[in-house]
């Protein structure tokens, strides 16, 4: 056999390894030294492709397929520092527990450290971010080898998806030529069961959680990224329990369509503000920390009073409080539906009760607020949130976008499903990434909350929404510049100091970016006309751009505000 045919065919069957443990999309950031493996993949009807030239774009748009769609997603580059452009999506997605099978191509080894152009250092290019690296071997047709191909793609993507979930990093040596048999046939011809069990206590362990549990003073501190069915779960353990339930926007515990009274949207508001009388005896809290400060800094003053249980699904002790008293590794749904099954004694009314007027008189108070009434960045993204349809899909930027939803939104009737990057927290990536939640069920509602600096951070990947016509609509929340530092202490430095380097203004015209990627552009001028402009999404989704123009400094005083008049009427509860 030729070199050509044993690279295809050793390629092919690495393909259909990885077809046979669940891929079914590819994005592809173009090059030459990964011309073979881009054909095969472009060419194999089992895999959709997506190709995108900006590869750090390319890679948070991957990172959004995986999240929308919960499975593996192949990413493809050439060698050099295309492959580098990657770093910062699989940063997340490890945070994050996303499987990506990213494949990197390279130089022969007779073609390293020797000067060879585009060439540089790929083995463990992404260092601890990757669930494992695989440097493959050098293409061969003989069976031995074929089987290694397969295998590697079986397994590589079978680890990917295995909880912890997270990235694989496989480097591929080529030697030229690149260019496949294309007359190969690419039909699979091998596929494998993989047939996985799921983590769970004994008999024993679990009327062990039931009795400390049932009856008495209980949180639920629900982290991390749920579905909405997983949600209603959690929600029908608190109900079980009769405890309050504190989560992160993006446990859908809010957006789920199932408002009951025990959900404690506002608790970021009222939790460090309320005289407690009865403490928890016991807080039970599952996967990462929610996004809330001060429900962290309410927590860690319970060192001494509570019996604290940590649900960790993952086993990597994700506690950065570390004051686990009790850990539980063990998958989390089936755990909490077999905690409900066996419970038989609710807590009294009167631990609730206190949690539920706490939230009530901060509904109350946010409801009165005129400024609610008004068009301005808050009350936008409230907007936002009860104007999502039903399986609507809303992409959330961090900073200030997420923490308006956290600290203002409370449960709706509409049922929908927000996402987010949250592994790292940073603000690169996040319009390719809602695009890849986009182009998963184009046909819904898409929306994408974002502020000003992370839409300037991710321009690049607008492209994406043109090339492949993903109606995403992307409200703007526009205050020119870094408003999340507005809130920080780095607000008592002089404004010639904090305006260049943390306010940093950038001064763009919008309504040009939307011109130069062909879409849609709206300046909103009132609450009313952005509700009517997002009602209409719900049924014509379109690629649009809706600026909302906001104030920094209006963002900060309408947050004092808040938290000076709930004070006030918290006091009068007490």
């Amino acid at each position: 056999m030729t070199n050509q045919s044993d690279m295809t065919n050793y390629l092919q069957t690495f393909v259909e390894g990885m077809i046979s443990s669940g891929v079914e999309q590819a994005v592809i950031s173009p090059g030459s030294r990964s011309t073979p493996l881009a054909l095969l993949l472009h060419r194999q009807e089992q895999i959709k492709t997506f190709i995108e030239v900006d590869e750090r774009s390319a890679a948070f748009f991957a990172l959004g397929l995986s999240k929308a769609s919960s499975k593996p997603v192949v990413l493809l580059c050439t060698s050099g520092t295309a492959a580098a452009n990657y770093y910062p999506a699989i940063c997340e997605a490890y945070a994050s527990h996303m499987p990506l099978i990213v494949l990197t191509t390279d130089r022969p080894h007779e073609l390293r450290q020797v000067g060879a152009p585009q060439a540089m250092d790929q083995f463990h290019l992404f260092q601890g971010h990757v669930k494992e690296f695989i440097e493959m071997a050098i293409p061969e047709g003989t069976k031995t080898m074929l089987d290694y191909a397969y295998w590697q793609g079986m397994r590589a993507t079978d680890t990917a998806c295995q909880v912890p979930k997270g990235p694989i990093h496989l480097n591929f040596p080529l030697r030229e030529p690149l260019l496949p048999n294309l007359d190969r046939s690419l039909i699979a011809e091998k596929t494998t069961a993989i047939l996985a069990g799921k983590k769970q206590l004994s008999k024993e362990q679990i009327i062990n959680c039931v009795d400390a549990w049932q009856g008495k003073k209980g949180i639920l501190v629900v982290g991390g990224n749920h579905t909405s069915e997983e949600a209603e779960v959690f929600i029908k353990l608190a109900e079980t329990l009769n405890w309050p339930i504190i989560s992160d926007p993006l446990a859908n515990i809010t957006t789920c369509g199932k408002n009951s009274p025990l959900i404690m949207s506002c608790a970021d508001l009222f939790i460090q503000e309320v005289e407690m009388i009865q403490y928890p005896e016991v807080v039970v809290r599952f996967g990462m920390l929610p996004i809330s400060k001060n429900t962290m800094f309410w927590l860690q003053s319970l060192e001494d009073k509570t019996t604290m249980y940590f649900v960790d699904e993952t086993g990597e002790w994700q506690d950065q409080l570390k004051q686990t008293q009790v850990a539980i590794q063990v998958e989390e749904q089936a755990f909490v539906q077999t905690i409900i099954d066996k419970v038989e004694i609710k807590t009294v009314d009167s631990w609730s009760n206190q949690w539920i007027t706490w939230q009530e008189v901060t509904e109350q108070q946010l409801n009165e607020l005129s400024e609610m009434k008004t068009l301005n960045e808050t009350s936008a993204s409230l907007l936002v949130h009860k104007k999502m349809a039903d399986n609507g899909q809303l992409f959330v930027s961090n900073s200030n976008a997420i923490r308006f939803l956290d600290r203002f939104s409370t449960a709706e009737s509409n049922h929908y499903q927000l996402f987010g990057n949250r592994g790292i927290n940073g603000i690169d990536g996040i319009i390719s990434t809602a695009l890849g939640m986009c182009a998963i069920n184009p046909e819904r509602q898409n929306v994408l909350l974002i502020g000003d600096l992370a839409m300037y951070h991710d321009m690049n990947g607008l492209l994406l929404a043109k090339r492949y016509n993903l109606p995403l609509t992307i409200v703007l929340l526009n205050n020119n510049g870094g408003g999340i530092f507005s809130f920080l202490s780095q607000r008592q430095l002089a404004a010639e100091d904090f305006e260049p380097i943390f306010g940093t203004p950038i001064d763009l015209d919008f309504s040009l970016v939307a011109q130069l990627y062909d879409a849609n552009y709206v300046k909103a001028e009132s609450l009313e006309q952005l509700a009517v402009l997002l009602e209409t999404t719900q049924k014509q989704p379109a690629f649009q751009i809706i600026e909302v123009v906001g104030d920094r400094q209006e963002n900060v005083q309408l947050y004092e505000k808040v938290m000076m008049e709930l004070k006030e009427k918290l006091r009068e509860k007490q």
